[in-house]
């Protein structure tokens, strides 16, 4: 299989790994032969292409950004829930409208109105009694909806942009079982076994394409490749993709690189030794040559201004 200084494509279909887990974002593929780097060589890997299900949820329990908690009145707080899913905004307005007044201590009615011009929501209400949202923390909706970390109270409007995927714009491959130190991440600062980040397009429940023009190819420490592990993830590698075990095809593109070759000194240490104690004679011939000639100059302008006195 291995081939010195070329390449080799390999196709990986996720039905086919082994210990794939029940989301369908992980698994491994165990080569029927080796890949092995001569000693001058080094192996490169890239992710050559991709297409990949947009089949994962953009809000679930999983994700833990799946309730919205209120008050009406400086009552007791009450706790929406909502079904995991791919929502738009309108959708989520929509789900999110009914709960609260389904569960209203007053039975308020709630009103949502987005703007797709200025990507912002507004929430209502035509009561006067005074209103809150709870946003405090991340495990809640007030990304999709626009709003800063903190407690909000009704008339209310997007004070930042409302984000639908929930920061979750994009896919990062990985392989685990492969090393090297060329990827950095900035939820970290370490270094990182990303081969590829992938941006996620908003049509849900399609497939996408991932070509790159130019792709990053990751040079890697290790002189062999037995078997390719694979990881899907969103940024944070704790937060694995869930595919709903929709399938998705990764090829991969490894390449064989020569080593740049270290040349031998042409000295050694004690000719080095030799070279510096010439050097240092030589210049020290110069320096007595040089005081002779000032010396004889000193001499001859003596010599000159005893005529000129006499």
């Amino acid at each position: 299989m291995r081939k010195t200084r070329g390449s080799n494509l390999i196709c990986i279909r996720s039905r086919d790994l082994q210990n794939s887990d029940i989301i369908g974002n992980s698994g491994s593929l165990v080569l029927h032969e080796t890949i092995i780097a001569d000693e001058e060589e080094q192996i490169s890997i890239c992710l050559h292409s991709a297409v990949i299900p947009n089949s994962f949820h953009n809000l679930s329990a999983y994700l833990k950004n799946n309730t919205l908690t209120f008050s009406e009145d400086g009552g007791a707080d009450n706790t929406i829930t909502l079904d995991d899913g791919s929502y738009s905004i309108n959708e989520l307005t929509a789900v999110v409208k009914t709960k609260m007044e389904a569960i209203s201590p007053n039975t308020l009615t709630y009103n949502f109105s987005y703007s797709e011009i200025n990507n912002s929501l507004t929430i209502t209400t035509t009561s006067e009694l005074t209103i809150t949202i709870n946003f405090i923390g991340d495990e809640n909706i007030r990304r999709f909806f626009g709003f800063t970390d903190a407690i909000h109270t009704l008339p209310m409007t997007s004070n930042r942009a409302v984000d639908i995927t929930d920061t979750r714009n994009s896919i990062y491959i990985r392989l685990p079982n492969l090393t090297n130190q060329k990827v950095i991440e900035s939820n970290n600062g370490k270094y990182s076994n990303i081969i590829a980040h992938i941006p996620v397009p908003l049509s849900r429940n399609t497939i996408f394409e991932y070509q790159p023009s130019n792709p990053f190819c990751m040079s890697l420490n290790q002189k062999t490749i037995n078997s390719i592990e694979i990881l899907i993830t969103f940024q944070d590698q704790h937060e694995k993709v869930d595919f709903g075990r929709g399938d998705w095809e990764l090829n991969f593109l490894i390449e064989f690189h020569e080593l740049p070759k270290n040349k031998r000194l042409s000295h050694s240490i004690h000719k080095d030794i030799e070279d510096k104690i010439k050097m240092f004679e030589k210049r020290k011939q110069e320096d007595e040559v040089s005081f002779n000639k000032l010396k004889d100059l000193i001499s001859k302008s003596k010599i000159e201004s005893d005529k000129d006195e006499n």
